[in-house]
């Protein structure tokens, strides 16, 4: 009985696939997302609202002044259906990692260890916020949302056949497949999409495209011998990113158009 259950939730699932394949912003790409906008923004806010609960703000205008002007320029920069559709905020936490990362409620958070790893370079600075903003346009939140989901229905229809003494050992063999097969690809595939939308926006805004490609060089230089295998990772490796980032610069600098347009089809950024 439960068997034939989850046999008559197959289709179901297919249909809700056909009906919730949308077209990415920007790219034009094909993306199959599940999470309400609304959803996914007020699951952003109530985040960022615990973050600034239990973490330490970085008040020293040396870094949020910097921080403040370099975020408006380039939220200004959007075209007006990104930059009305989110409460864009940005924040600078007071810990040592070189990191920052954006919730899709449009509020971005920049370690202060960042911004000493760039001496506080504006046009460095302004190459990871706008690949943070990036993530939060092109809805990075819910495409992942929306994967974990589909993993998860995996998981039960593989367990549902399993007997039960066997599930534990196939539930860590099943993660552990759909990690490395399936969530590690897409993310590092997302991590291209807002490198690519990232420098299309640090283009619109009147930066030098090469601090793109120095600040790249400075992390390869500083942190690739660390990194895991790109296989095991759910970001591109730095190397990579810094041939990509490269080869992407020419494109925009050859291919003005995209530029104005705030547009850069998925085949280009694929195949560059």
């Amino acid at each position: 009985m439960v068997g034939r259950s989850f046999l008559l939730l197959i289709p179901l699932l297919s249909l809700l696939m056909f009906s919730c394949t949308t077209k990415k912003p920007v790219t034009g790409g094909t993306t199959f997302v599940i999470v309400p906008h609304s959803q996914e923004v007020a699951l952003g806010r109530e985040t960022a609202q615990k973050i600034l609960a239990n973490e330490r703000l970085v008040t020293d205008p040396r870094y949020t002044r910097l921080v403040k002007n370099t975020f408006r320029r380039l939220v200004e920069a959007l075209p007006y259906k990104y930059r009305s559709k989110y409460d864009w905020n940005v924040y600078v936490l007071d810990r040592k990692e070189v990191n920052a990362f954006a919730l899709p409620s449009g509020d971005i958070f920049v370690f202060k260890g960042l911004l000493d790893f760039i001496n506080n370079d504006e046009g460095e600075l302004a190459t990871v916020l706008s690949h943070e903003i990036a993530h939060v346009v092109l809805r990075h939140s819910a495409e992942k949302m929306t994967m974990v989901t589909l993993a998860q229905v995996g998981e039960l229809l593989l367990l549902n056949k399993i007997p039960p003494a066997n599930r534990g050992l196939a539930r860590e063999f099943y993660e552990l497949g759909v990690n490395i097969a399936f969530l590690m690809p897409y993310s590092r595939k997302q991590e291209k999409e807002a490198d690519a939308v990232g420098l299309l926006l640090l283009f619109r805004a009147g930066y030098n495209p090469q601090k793109a490609v120095y600040l790249w060089r400075e992390f390869t230089e500083r942190f690739a011998k660390g990194e895991p295998p790109e296989w095991l990772s759910t970001h591109p490796s730095s190397e990579r990113r810094l041939r990509y980032i490269s080869r992407l610069v020419r494109f925009l600098e050859e291919n003005p158009q995209y530029v104005r347009e705030f547009r850069l089809p998925a085949k280009v950024v694929e195949k560059l």
